[in-house]
């Protein structure tokens, strides 16, 4: 019996109605809700949590789908199921609750002349369920009580019939008991009423607690069922049933110290009682049908070897068992590892180092010395006794005598189990041990997989297979030829096995140090042969009957079935006895539901589950699936198909949660083990998808891919244009070059023509002066050879100073020429040029003046600066006699000065002034280049030019020439230096 009140899981002690829905599932009301047991744990509907309007319910019932409905005190009903929960409550007129738990319509009956009325009538009087009750006895009939009248509804009509001593319903003294209507008299008599209103009278069979009916209302009370009626007699609870008209009690169990019953259910199939109290809470009832026996003041009550007494009854060389006698009276301390009882009913065991044969009555037949103790004992099919003495001293008894059988590499082993197979076979097991021997030829043969195993038992099933158990390393059998480790139980309680046992419907059972198990042979086989990858364990607990779960073992025999199928197992608390056929096997074949479905801590339903955000942090569930039986045969485990394959056991709060799981469609799976059966797994899914980020949508990737394709278009029409741009640079430093070129060679072709006319002259005067000096050193002329060497020295000069300006103008064509650009005074540079041309100029009779108009620092190539001014004041005073030479400079905000060179000489003609404008204009290109022109202008444009300075020629034929040169530079004084100022050079 299984007690549960407010302490442990119930949210208030008084359960007015039980009832198990179509799943599997207890629910109970309660005055403060109603309540879902599954057999482990509880769940309460409230107001809070549910639905529901009210905590208070008066009926609780069963529809005809199978869910649970209920109905408040104002009489609004509500069904649930597992998909939605419990409905808004809602008042239907007309329904009502049967006795067993089920709906009608009241409106459809045909009350007959009884009640004439509306529905209101029907909704406000017949629905009160203090005046009325509704007894079904089979599909669309049953009994109506209503105050003191009975009806019988048949094909939706009612017949009425009124009984004079019938009491009106408050009360659940009246049932229904086959097919008539049955209600317990007080003075222990029993009315039983059929469909046509007869009434007959009968004692109730058992002992009636008539004082105790008078103070207690419900100490006598029928609780119907589907299938049963129960009758509760002060706490002793009946089957009851009609057997030839008379009423038939079966006593299933008699309650003590539950004052006031409320509610009842029995399920036989299960073994299962539930029983309400209308103050004490919830009491689970199951059948137990193993019981434990024995005394054994020595060990505490633990026992060990056993053998078969009689037909039904255990023996033990200790302690005391019911239906056996003790081992010779008067001894104590006999060895508990070993007893036999051979095929003529003698019995076999040892005390310290003397063995003991014994009749059936325990008598002493003989007694035979041992040299060491015995640890096993058993017969052949010749009748042959064989044992084990100490380690490994295995041999047989001939004529009272031990004969020992030699063991090959059994040192540092020892025997603690053996079993004869026929033909003087033998299969020993123990400590590093597995052999098996043929005593008639003298084979012998080790199995060496075992030599770190300790093995405790070794049992012979009926298709000749062998089972070995161990001692911490599990169980195994030998099938076609080979061992194979069998599979555990998911506690692992199958480390340890003591003993194995066949039964006659194809199951074995095997004791351990932690509970009973019973497994299919045919599952275990076809594990052995590789046909399956699953084994179902079935576990057997306190729950049955045991006093402890801890069985023993290493003795021989270990497990023992009786000559009337019971089977006994020895165990710390007693022997263990039962029949494998009267045990009901409660198999866990409900369905798993998937319930209380929490996302980021608020409930979420399924369709919010195919919407999972990607951001979500906790996806959390509730798993339930009733069962009643051992927790241990509950065996659900899960798996997120999509994540990986592993198959992970529930959490023991029966919550799973996921954390974070990237997008993607996924499937929750849980799968438990229905019972016995190859692969025989129920199994239950929920879908899950968690949507993508927006970067992981096939929208983002589309997009990511017109990117893409958008970059490389235009990846490509950059290159294409840069492409484009380096063929037209290149086109155009073709071009340049080649205009370059084109220049060039035509400048060449111009130098040739230039250089030889322009040193022709010269060279000439030279010649000439040079035959002057002769004559005049040949006269010794004194003047003449002055004057002469003179004009050498001048001619000479200029041929420097050409040869110089030429040298400058050729270097600036080469590839790693550049401007030298610095900053310096223009009066210095204007100095250099006055001592420079001052011969020159008195030559041809020409001045040279610097107008007085400040001091000015030029920023620019003072070189080729001064190789322009030089050509100017050149060409000027070459094409010109008698004239004025100036040159001035003005300076500008923007940081330029402008430089004019003027002469007052003959001017150009306008022809010549165009073509200097279009040199000017198509300068460094071999446009630029006249072929017959001097290398004055030349040089003058392509340095200017080079210089970035703005040239400007104007002339005018007759009135002279003004050259202007617009340079970086800045005004720094308003004087020029005094031997410049209004200087002039040369005179007329």
């Amino acid at each position: 019996m299984t007690h549960f009140n407010s302490d442990n899981g119930l949210p208030q002690n008084s359960i007015m109605f039980a009832e198990v829905d179509k799943d599997g599932f207890l629910w109970l009301a309660t005055q403060a809700g109603l309540v879902r047991y599954d057999g482990q744990r509880f769940r309460v509907f409230d107001n809070y949590n549910s639905a529901l309007v009210s905590n208070r319910y008066t009926t609780l019932g069963k529809g005809s789908d199978g869910n649970i409905y209920c109905m408040d005190d104002l009489y609004r009903a509500s069904f649930h199921s597992h998909e939605k929960g419990f409905s808004e409550p809602k008042r239907i007129d007309g329904l009502i609750t049967t006795t067993v738990g089920t709906l009608i319509d009241f409106n459809e009956l045909d009350m007959g002349e009884l009640i004439p009325g509306t529905s209101e009538v029907v909704a406000k009087s017949l629905m009160e369920p203090l005046h009325f009750a509704f007894h079904p006895v089979g599909e669309g009939k049953g009994f109506i009580a209503w105050k003191y009248k009975i009806g019988y509804v048949s094909n939706k009509k009612v017949q009425w019939a009124q009984i004079q001593d019938f009491p009106r319903p408050k009360g659940l003294t009246v049932g229904v008991v086959g097919n008539k209507l049955c209600h317990v008299l007080r003075n222990g008599e029993v009315a039983l009423i059929d469909s046509n209103g007869v009434e007959t009278r009968q004692k109730v069979p058992v002992s009636f607690p008539a004082e105790k009916s008078l103070v207690n209302l419900n100490s006598v009370a029928f609780f119907k069922q589907e299938h049963q009626t129960l009758l509760n007699l002060d706490g002793a609870i009946y089957e009851v049933s009609l057997v030839g008209g008379k009423l038939k009690c079966h006593h299933l169990i008699t309650i003590k110290n539950v004052s006031y019953i409320t509610c009842m259910r029995y399920y036989p199939e299960q073994g299962l009682l539930i029983v309400g109290a209308n103050t004490q809470g919830l009491f689970v009832f199951r059948k137990q049908n193993m019981r434990s026996f024995g005394k054994d003041a020595a060990f505490g009550d633990a026992f060990y070897a056993l053998a078969p007494y009689g037909d039904d009854q255990v023996f033990s060389p200790i302690g005391e068992l019911p239906g056996s006698p003790v081992a010779l009276a008067g001894y104590e301390g006999f060895d508990r590892h070993a007893v036999l009882r051979d095929r003529n009913r003698h019995y076999w065991y040892a005390n310290g180092l003397t063995l003991y044969e014994t009749d059936e009555k325990l008598r002493a037949l003989r007694d035979i010395p041992l040299q060491e103790v015995l640890t096993g004992i058993n017969e052949d099919e010749n009748g042959t006794i064989w044992l084990n003495q100490g380690l490994t001293y295995f041999g047989r008894l001939k004529d009272g005598k031990f004969v020992r059988y030699a063991l090959k590499g059994v040192t540092g082993k020892n025997i603690q189990s053996f079993i004869p197979l026929g033909n003087q076979t033998f299969w020993l097991v123990g400590r590093g041990l597995c052999m098996w021997i043929d005593v008639k030829h003298g084979k012998q043969r080790i199995y060496h997989e075992f030599d770190n195993i300790e093995l405790r038992t070794v049992y012979r099933d009926k298709k000749g297979n062998l089972w070995l158990g161990s001692y911490g390393q599990g169980y195994f059998l030998f099938h076609n030829g080979r061992f194979t480790k069998m599979p555990e139980d998911p506690a692992h309680h199958l480390r340890m096995v003591h003993g194995f046992l066949e039964d006659q419907r194809g199951f074995i059972w095997m004791s351990t140090n932690n509970g009973l198990f019973q497994c299919a042979l045919n599952d275990l086989y076809d594990y052995a042969s590789g046909k399956s990858k699953q084994v179902y364990h079935h576990y057997y607990g306190k729950e049955t009957g045991l006093k402890t779960t801890e069985f023993n073992g290493g003795c021989s025999p270990s497990a023992l079935r009786m000559a009337s199928g019971r089977f006994a197992f020895p165990s710390m608390n007693g022997v263990v006895v039962f029949h494998p056929d009267s045990i009901k096997t409660v198999l866990p074949t409900s369905k798993i539901f998937i319930e209380q479905v929490m996302l980021d801590g608020a409930p979420a339903g399924r369709q919010a589950l195919l919407q999972i955000a990607p951001s979500f942090k906790r996806l959390e569930l509730t798993v339930s699936s009733p069962y009643f039986g051992n927790p241990n045969n509950l065996n659900i485990q899960y798996n997120v198909e999509g994540l990986d394959d592993r198959w992970y056991p529930l959490p023991e709060n029966n919550r799973i949660v996921l954390n974070t799981l990237q997008y993607g469609s996924y499937k929750l799976r849980l799968r438990k083990e229905g019972g016995f059966g190859t692969g025989n797994y129920i199994m239950a899914g929920l879908p899950l998808v968690v949507m993508p980020f927006f970067y992981q949508t096939w929208l983002f990737y589309l997009l990511i891919v017109a990117f893409v394709i958008a970059a490389i278009v235009v990846f490509i029409k950059m290159r294409y244009r840069y492409l484009l741009r380096q063929r037209n640079r290149l086109e155009t430093e073709v071009k340049d070059r080649t205009r370059e070129l084109a220049y060039q060679s035509k400048l060449m072709e111009k130098l040739t023509v230039s250089i030889a006319h322009d040193l022709k002259s010269p060279l000439y005067f030279l010649s000439k002066v040079t035959g002057h000096l002769r004559d005049n050193v040949q006269r010794d002329n004194f003047d003449g050879i002055e004057r002469t060497s003179s004009e050498i020295k001048n001619t000479a000069d200029q041929l420097y100073q050409f040869a110089e300006e030429f040298n400058l103008w050729a270097s600036s064509f080469t590839q790693g020429f550049s401007v030298n650009k610095t900053s310096f005074p223009l009066g210095d540079l204007l100095e250099e040029l006055r001592l420079f041309f001052q011969e020159m100029l008195d030559a041809n009779d020409n001045r040279l003046t610097f107008p007085a108009h400040g001091q000015y620092t030029l920023h620019t190539d003072r070189a080729l600066l001064k190789v322009i001014l030089r050509n100017i004041i050149d060409n000027a005073n070459k094409h010109s006699r008698g004239c004025d030479i100036s040159i001035s400079a003005s300076g500008q905000a923007d940081e330029y000065v402008t430089l004019t060179i003027a002469d007052t000489g003959n001017g150009m003609s306008e022809p010549v002034l165009k073509r200097i404008h279009d040199r000017i204009a198509q300068a460094s290109t071999a446009a630029g280049i006249e072929r017959n022109s001097r290398l004055g202008y030349q040089m003058i444009i392509d340095f200017a030019n080079r210089l970035d300075a703005n040239l400007n020629v104007q002339s005018e034929r007759g009135a002279g020439t003004s050259v202007t040169l617009r340079l970086q530079g800045s005004v720094n004084g308003p004087e020029l230096s005094q031997n410049l100022a209004e200087q002039v050079v040369g005179a007329r």
